[in-house]
């Protein structure tokens, strides 16, 4: 349908990560009453640990706020959710990075949604999770699940204790059981409406009701769960907030058009939307998205970036940038608060060093790349897997000017290998090594806010971490982004510091870590897009004060 499509094609720039509502810095206020938080959530993973007799790791990672103050204490609880997973170590789907092997097999079920209930709570401080591990008394998962709404269970095969769990979530509203046996799986439900075969009948007979619009629901659910990446499985539990009854603006994108949505597209884009219909690309791109479906962002980015066209440019660029036909008023997460680093070999930061640090190896002579960094991983499933991410930072020849080139490599769905690129303006914040980045991406503009988390004395890697949001596409998204000179991960004298500063600094775990496939990047575009003025390049230095 032509209506669907026009609300997928709005899907173009970022998907959601953690989209969250301007959140005030309440739980600084001492005002507000501290509300009764159990002990098994919100509380973190404990920072990286040293050896026993070690001296403590030093990072240029500043220990963020939200880590030390959880501003879930601070607020009052809007919905509740209890989950119950694998206990005794029990590895769950999320690996670490392959080129990590020294790491092991990924983490345990109980890490991982431990860590999940942390991220609930930065999408919005009122979201809650109990954590339980299989084996836990059955009386203590009876009692967090009294004040319930929303229950998860995931990967329960015994029988005997997934009809236990059973009696012990009857009173929960909404839930679902993922990868369970068939008595859990029975009880996954929307609002008290089982998912029964019934319910199925009900759905194909009357396709526009409540029963088709649960069971999708489901699918979503379980289809965001089989994908196995930290990201839908995040998502999969906003999904089911949003169907208990509290409103998530992260899933907003999947509401459907209105009247007001219509009357705006064709009053004012019908010549665009035509001329995109006429396109062979265009509707290719419009197809694609529309079998991704929106909660899949890898899909939905792949689909653009692959199809990339002028009249889906234009037509986005109507319908969103020009007329916000869709209404959307994306603000970018202020969760987890990510702080720059202050000090670089020894000294103080400042705006000159952080650019420096940004340019990176990129230059002429003996040492020197055609680029800045090339990114090793990065946390965000949707936008940091992309084959050869080549990152190019650069002052301009306009006075205060400094451009963000990065060019990337995507596999197309039509079975190519095409090169891409972006054109970011950036401005300092206030605080050295903050940045705000500017750019319009197939019709839509994206604004971003960066920081410099880390960076080794000898700029052997680099670790930054960003927010942004697409305003108009109603999409906002983070990531954190781990890069060197050459692709490859930094040696194993370096992994410590930096998966603390992974942790303590933005919030990620490194087995949120994406690895970025750099085997065969040769023949990129590295050319930069405005005339580069270079700085001093700290690599022929070891000094922070640039000549």
């Amino acid at each position: 349908r032509v209506s669907d499509r026009i609300m997928q094609a709005a899907a173009i720039s970022r998907a959601v990560n953690a989209r969250a509502a301007r959140v005030a810095p309440s739980w600084a206020n001492r005002g507000v009453p501290k509300r009764c938080v159990r002990t098994i959530i919100a509380r973190g993973v404990p920072s990286v640990s040293t050896s026993p007799g070690s001296a403590p790791i030093e990072t240029g990672a500043v220990l963020s706020p939200t880590l030390v103050d959880n501003p879930a204490e601070y607020a009052d609880r809007k919905v509740k959710l209890v989950a119950i997973v694998p206990g005794n170590g029990a590895k769950s789907f999320l690996p670490f990075p392959p080129g990590l092997p020294q790491y092991g097999a990924g983490p345990d079920w109980m890490e991982v949604m431990r860590h999940m209930a942390m991220r609930l709570t930065w999408v919005d401080p009122g979201f809650s999770m109990d954590v339980f591990a299989h084996d836990a008394p059955m009386e203590d998962i009876k009692a967090s699940a009294r004040d319930a709404d929303v229950f998860v269970c995931v990967d329960i095969q015994d029988k005997a204790l997934a009809s236990d769990l059973a009696s012990a979530l009857s009173g929960v509203a909404t839930g679902a059981a993922l990868g369970c046996c068939d008595v859990l799986d029975a009880e996954t439900r929307v609002v008290y409406q089982p998912v029964t075969q019934l319910r199925r009948m009900e759905a194909k007979l009357v396709p526009w009701g409540q029963a088709n619009k649960d069971l999708r629901l489901m699918e979503q659910v379980t289809g965001l769960f089989d994908r196995k990446n930290h990201l839908d499985l995040l998502f999969l539990h906003l999904l089911l907030v949003d169907a208990s009854g509290v409103r998530v603006p992260a899933v907003d994108i999947n509401q459907d058009l209105n009247l007001g949505n219509v009357w705006c597209i064709a009053s004012n884009c019908n010549k665009q939307l035509l001329e995109c219909y006429k396109n062979d690309r265009c509707k290719l791109s419009l197809d694609c998205i529309d079998a991704c479906g929106l909660n899949d962002q890898v899909c939905t980015y792949t689909c653009i970036r692959s199809y990339q066209n002028d009249q889906f440019q234009l037509l986005a660029r109507c319908m969103l940038h020009k007329h916000n036909c869709l209404g959307n008023d994306a603000v970018r997460p202020e969760l987890p608060e990510v702080l720059p680093m202050t000090h670089f070999r020894g000294e103080p930061l400042t705006h000159d060093v952080a650019e420096a640090i940004m340019q990176g190896h990129y230059g002429e002579g003996e040492g020197k790349k055609p680029y800045s960094w090339l990114a090793v991983a990065g946390q965000n499933p949707a936008y940091d897997h992309f084959p050869c991410q080549y990152q190019i930072w650069y002052r301009g020849k306009a006075k205060g000017s400094f451009w963000y080139n990065p060019v990337f490599k995507v596999q197309t769905l039509d079975g190519k290998e095409v090169w891409r690129r972006s054109d970011y303006r950036c401005k300092r914040g206030d605080t050295p090594g903050t940045f705000f980045f500017s750019f319009m991406d197939n019709g839509v503009t994206s604004l971003e806010y960066w920081r410099i988390v880390d960076a080794a004395d000898d700029l052997s890697w680099s670790l930054y971490y960003y927010a942004g949001a697409a305003k108009v596409a109603g999409q906002a998204y983070i990531g954190a982004v781990l890069a060197t000179k050459d692709g490859k991960w930094p040696g194993e004298e370096h992994l410590e510091r930096i998966e603390k500063s992974l942790w303590e600094g933005c919030g990620v775990k490194l087995w949120e870590m994406c690895e970025v496939d750099n085997c065969n990047c040769g023949g990129a575009p590295l050319d930069p897009y405005h005339a580069p003025v270079m700085m001093p390049s700290l690599l022929d230095s070891t000094d922070t004060v640039l000549p």
